[in-house]
């Protein structure tokens, strides 16, 4: 599939480490107001991970994003959302932000030897998306056919 602008992200298009920052923001913003508890879950269960570090300032980034994206229901889907994907790019691109947490969360990657790429720099497959299509077509066909089940 074409490389586009309208091409959302899916997990297949992220490298390891970069999941692994999605699916950190997943857990924490699925866990609703109850931030520290999150925080602190999610640091005892990451506590053995080369990020470990890393991770109070990463959640100060996460405080950073959009309002809208925060107490919603863990997403289960493998496309990136728009808040997910500001995430990869406030982290992956070069030169300096402002915003919280950011610098020292890229000196834990570098002490780690760990990139991570802006999401404009990652090429965008659209395999997830067009799996979920598929998915969502498969499912609505099967309960046209089986209803009830």
């Amino acid at each position: 599939m074409e490389n586009s602008e309208f091409t959302p992200l899916g997990f297949s298009d992220l490298t390891d480490d970069e999941s692994f920052i999605v699916s950190v923001f997943r857990q924490w913003r699925g866990i609703g107001p109850a931030r520290s508890i999150a925080e602190h879950h999610l640091a005892t269960w990451l506590r053995d991970d080369v990020l470990h570090e890393g991770l109070q300032p990463l959640f100060e980034l996460f405080e950073t994003l959009p309002e809208r994206e925060k107490g919603v229901p863990m997403s289960d889907s493998s496309v990136l959302s728009a808040t997910e994907e500001a995430l990869l790019e406030e982290i992956g691109a070069e030169g300096h932000t402002n915003k919280p947490g950011v610098g020292q969360f890229r000196d834990v990657l570098n002490a780690a030897n760990v990139t991570i790429r802006s999401a404009s720099e990652i090429p965008r497959s659209g395999h997830d998306s067009l799996t979920e299509a598929i998915n969502t077509k498969a499912a609505a066909v099967f309960c046209a056919l089986c209803p009830g089940t």
